[in-house]
């Protein structure tokens, strides 16, 4: 016993729970004694009886010494799997996961450590995954532009294949610009450092100034751009810069990933008490296995170009606002809705809408 106490300190868990029960044990022994001898018939002379409460109190002080020390340590043996665990998650090992007992006080903290090691593995695949995804979508505007440059002055191009070359340049730039500001937003929406000011907004005048603004383009590729409101506004609770963010992407989305002269339609309204915005076209639609991983960042199910960011920022920026954003395609139909809360007190009744925006098919 005096090498187990030495080994036992009062500190520990082990030793703690070794002390609790001796104490337990001591403490009812000491009071059935008390009571039995001191003030019971064995008071009164019973000899035998004394030596038996002795003996069984003694009984009992072993017990429970060895039921203390056989609990103390299954729990000494649990706290240092965690412990071993942990420090394997600081090293950045998730791998490793704890055996849950099904019973005991700690089976629910490891099945606790158990999720949250998990979860740590999903986000540091995601990071791998999104670093990995970066630099490659840098790596290559930044490698054709850089072979441009080499063109340029090594060789003595014509002018028009100088227009070329410029012209190609300038497209690479475009797109380092875009993906710049896309990583930039993600790390923003990520540290939770992006402010949404909510405010009652007129859905279908965003639409209006977003689609003035894809005219041009819509005109270079053939497209005839439709928007569509009702009588009534659609009024929603969000922040305006962020819904003309969204629009754009769908919009862009929608013109990148249709052939030439597809009809793309932006519609607004009022339905379930919700304020939505729907962008439509009738290109070859998005088959099924693709729209499950659609909203994922970095995925790309076509050769039409972009960073396969898009999505996945207006998905994040509409959960942000209370929204949420979802997909419905069938064979020559795809449309992207955006789904808003509405505001509480509506804008004043506006008057009947403008001609929509359309460029020539």
């Amino acid at each position: 016993m005096v090498v187990v106490a030495r080994r036992l300190r009062l500190n520990t868990l082990a030793g703690r729970i070794v002390f609790a029960a001796i104490a337990v044990c001591l403490g009812t022994v000491g009071i059935v004694y008390l009571y039995l001898v001191a003030i019971g018939g064995a008071a009164r002379g019973l000899s035998d009886v004394k030596a038996q409460i002795l003996i069984g109190g003694l009984i009992a002080l072993a017990i429970a010494t060895l039921l203390g020390l056989y609990y103390a340590k299954m729990a000494v043996d649990s706290v240092r799997a965690l412990q071993g665990a942990a420090r394997k998650v600081a090293d950045g090992n998730f791998e490793t996961t704890i055996p849950v007992a099904s019973t005991g006080q700690l089976a629910p903290l490891a099945r606790t450590f158990n999720q949250m090691q998990g979860r740590l593995a999903e986000l540091d695949s995601a990071r791998k995954a999104f670093i990995a995804n970066a630099s490659h979508e840098l790596r290559t505007p930044i490698f054709s532009l850089s072979g441009f440059v080499e063109l340029l002055e090594e060789e003595d191009p014509s002018p028009e294949e100088r227009e070329q070359f410029l012209h190609e340049m300038r497209e690479q730039i475009e797109r380092l610009t875009k993906l710049t500001a896309d990583l930039l937003d993600l790390s923003q929406l990520d540290a939770g450092a992006m402010v949404m000011a909510a405010q009652p907004v007129d859905l279908g005048q965003l639409a209006r100034e977003v689609t003035r603004e894809f005219a041009a383009r819509a005109d270079l590729h053939g497209s005839r751009l439709e928007l569509r409101t009702p009588e009534r506004a659609a009024v929603a609770l969000a922040d305006p810069d962020r819904v003309r963010q969204i629009i754009r992407i769908l919009l862009d989305n929608a013109l990148t990933h249709t052939p030439e002269g597809t009809k793309v339609t932006v519609n607004t309204y009022s339905a379930n008490r919700r304020a939505e915005l729907t962008v439509s076209d009738e290109g070859t639609g998005v088959p099924h296995r693709v729209q499950k991983r659609i909203f994922e960042r970095f995925y790309t199910a076509d050769t039409a170009g972009g960073s396969g960011l898009g999505l996945a920022i207006a998905r994040e920026l509409a959960q942000r606002m209370d929204g949420r954003i979802s997909i419905s395609s069938s064979r020559r139909y795809t449309a992207f809705t955006l789904d808003l809360p509405p505001a509480r007190d509506h804008l004043p009744p506006r008057m009947p809408a403008a001609a929509a925006p359309r460029s020539a098919s």
